[in-house]
């Protein structure tokens, strides 16, 4: 891996150009530091265009801000925002801002964040784009949560949701669920929520989405489970969240994720697991300098420590945490929920004017709409603290507005129990209205399917009909043509015998004849009955026996149960034996018999019919060759072939003969030169040995002027 980055490097540096895909790519790398690095190394100046610039700004941010280098992450989307390296369309200008916008969201910069985000959904309503709209609509919808404006952020998605229900795909929805979730959370609707988180999850499962994007959903959900007091599912679902954090190695993530398993782990009496996952968050928001989140991590960890027994760490810790808390504002959960755990803390060290001033603090800080649940914990200290000190009228009077905010709680709880039953009820006869019309339009669906289905059957009864007196036709026209196909061939074969029969009683009756005449003539005494005479005589009688044995060699070859007898055969012994055979005749020509060292000296072979074979076209090769003229056999063996090459000098065959010399009683028209012309059958006799072997057999000009044939046969 660390080869591959060195190779991106230098390939970042030196190309012309750096593209979209390029970028992309690094996101697939392991981890955030690796990402990083190679993000570093890429010019700015080489990057293709709008889209590859947009895409490697928002990343280096984003790799920047998760390794905790906050301030350059902003300075880098706010130079190239101030100063662009492109003219950017609205879609990437906007993906910019909403960068921007994430990273001061996830250091607490709200203020900025709320700004930024609508400069990004400006862009973005300038594109047919609703996905990424959708996105930005729920970040700025999430700023205002996080600053405890729950209804106004509700608003803002509602809107949204209204306004396009009608055009949302599957992920839209589940960004939307999954913020309707966390806002119902904080208005204390914790079984809306979850149904929204859960409704989410399905949709994200469906859709097969990021780890990441898995990971906040399943904290979403966690996070529900223990607002209802499902403390174990909940921290089941934060392991699963976590596990999935590191893979992607988020360090905001892996962070929140940490603190809420330490937090499950105090509510379930793991207080050394909530300890370890406390120490661990610490140092994972220390890693990225986010002191908030670290000040929330001292805070479960206190807890825990408190749950242990442990006071004196507890309170050490959140007396760290009072240190930062004077140095925000606002924050109003994490200083209330800081002040009541010292308040809880010095009561059980029996300090109760400390704990009667930490609750004051918390109890007179923040909203008072938005916090009543950690008003009502601020009141019960109060009261504690004040029976403790013997002040009877300022404890009766705390218990008077804690049972006014109790019951003003009950009468909401029950306020909002019955407007989600009445929700439901509404949502059910909503559904049932809706399967009613589904029903309604099933019935029709199926009737106009039964319309349609008896329409198809007509229709392929029809294709069926029409298909069937086609294929009829087809066949009789087919049978038509092979009649006639057939009435051709056997005319052209009847043409063929024919031919054959006039060619063989020619070549039969020309040897007869003249034998004939030259016994008649010695028997009336026309010529003597002299020796040359009687050789004249036994040569034409010689003659006629060849072509006799040639007829019956070619009509033996082709019967259809013809097989070789083949044998395993010293290539060495043949050849020689070939050789010797060869320079033995009687010859007019100059006859070279030759063959290259043999790589392989065994062979498959039927010996006798490859010596018919080398026979055959020696003869041939003797009767059209002239007498001062030159013949050439050669042999030579590879791995895989044993090659049987004859050539001789002129006559030559013409070009537009030498695809038919194997066939079946064909003579080169133009050669004539011979006393002895042959009968057209050796070289087809040769051509079916060739076959039989399963060779391969080459007509060709020879290079000493005259025909070239090279035969290649199998060795195994």
């Amino acid at each position: 891996m660390l080869m591959f980055l060195y190779f991106l490097a230098i390939f970042s540096t030196q190309a012309k150009a750096t593209s979209i895909d390029e970028i992309k790519a690094i996101q697939n790398f392991a981890n955030n530091e690796m990402r990083l690095t190679a993000l570093e190394e890429i010019v700015p100046s080489n990057l293709l265009d709008q889209a590859s610039a947009c895409e490697y700004f928002v990343n280096f941010s984003r790799a920047l801000s998760n390794a905790g280098r906050i301030d350059e992450a902003k300075q880098k989307l706010l130079n190239e925002i101030r100063e662009p390296s492109f003219n950017y369309d609205h879609i990437n200008k906007g993906r910019l801002y909403r960068e921007l916008a994430d990273v001061q969201y996830h250091n607490d910069d709200y203020e900025d964040s709320r700004r930024t985000i609508k400069k990004a959904i400006y862009h973005f309503k300038k594109t047919p784009n609703l996905s990424i709209l959708t996105g930005a609509i729920t970040r700025q919808a999430s700023i205002e949560l996080r600053t405890s404006h729950y209804r106004k952020g509700i608003e803002i998605v509602q809107s949204f949701h209204n306004e396009n229900e009608n055009k949302l795909s599957s992920k839209n929805l589940s960004s939307i669920y999954y913020f309707y979730g966390r806002a119902y959370d904080h208005l204390g609707e914790f079984q809306t929520a979850l149904e929204y988180k859960l409704k989410g999850y399905e949709l994200n499962t469906k859709l097969k989405v990021s780890q990441s994007k898995m990971a906040s959903t399943l904290y979403g959900i966690a996070d529900s489970y223990d607002k209802i007091g499902e403390h174990e599912l909940s921290y089941n679902k934060f392991q699963q969240a976590l596990t999935l954090d590191r893979k992607t190695d988020n360090k905001q993530d892996i962070g929140h994720s940490l603190t809420k398993l330490a937090y499950q782990a105090y509510k379930l009496k793991l207080y050394d697991d909530g300890i370890e996952h406390a120490q661990e968050a610490i140092s994972v928001f220390s890693a990225i300098s986010n002191t908030r989140n670290i000040a929330w991590s001292k805070h479960n960890m206190a807890l825990n420590y408190a749950g242990k027994g442990e006071l004196k760490k507890a309170l050490s810790l959140e007396k760290e945490n009072l240190t930062f808390l004077k140095t925000i504002k606002k924050d109003f959960h994490l200083k209330t929920s800081v002040w009541n755990h010292l308040g809880e803390l010095s009561l059980s060290i029996n300090k109760p004017l400390l704990a009667l001033s930490y609750a004051k603090q918390a109890y007179e800080f923040g909203d008072k709409s938005t916090l009543k649940d950690r008003r009502k914990i601020s009141l019960s200290i109060m009261h504690r603290a004040y029976s403790k000190l013997k002040d009877f009228e300022n404890a009766y009077q705390i218990q008077s507005n804690l049972l006014e905010l109790q019951t003003a709680a009950h009468k909401e709880n029950y306020a909002k129990r019955l407007a989600y039953l009445q929700n439901t009820i509404e949502t059910k006869k909503k559904e049932q209205k809706l399967a009613e019309k589904e029903q309604e339009n099933l019935i029709i669906s199926n009737a106009l399917a039964r319309q349609q289905n008896q329409q198809m059957v007509f229709v392929i009864l029809f294709i069926v009909f029409i298909s069937f007196t086609l294929i009829i036709y087809i066949k009789i026209r087919q049978r038509r043509v092979l009649e006639q196909q057939q009435g051709l061939h056997l005319n052209k074969l009847l043409e063929q015998r024919n031919q054959l029969f006039s060619q063989i009683a020619h070549d039969l009756s020309n040897p007869v004849t003249v034998a004939s005449l030259h016994i008649e003539a010695m028997q009336h005494e026309i010529i003597e009955c002299k020796p040359e005479n009687l050789t004249k005589i036994s040569e034409k009688l010689t003659d006629l026996n060849h072509l006799v044995k040639d007829l019956a060699g070619l009509a033996k070859l082709e019967t259809a149960n013809f097989t070789l007898s083949t044998e395993e055969i010293d290539l060495q012994k043949f050849v020689k034996d070939i050789h010797d055979e060869l320079t033995t005749q009687p010859t007019e020509q100059t006859l070279t018999v030759a063959n290259s060292q043999l790589q392989k000296t065994f062979a498959n072979i039927d010996p006798l019919r490859i010596k018919q074979l080398i026979a055959n076209l020696f003869s041939n090769a003797k009767k059209y060759t002239h007498k001062d003229g030159q013949i050439g056999v050669y042999f030579d063996v590879s791995d895989t072939r044993f090659r049987i090459t004859v050539q001789d000098s002129h006559p030559s065959v013409p070009k537009e003969h030498l695809g038919k010399i194997f066939d079946h009683l064909f003579r080169v028209p133009t050669i004539t030169n011979t006393e002895t012309p042959g009968h057209g059958i050796g070289l087809s006799i040769v051509k079916q040995i060739v076959d039989l072997h399963r060779g391969e057999i080459k007509a060709s000009e020879s290079e000493l002027g005259g025909l070239k044939i090279e035969v290649n046969l199998p060795i195994s």
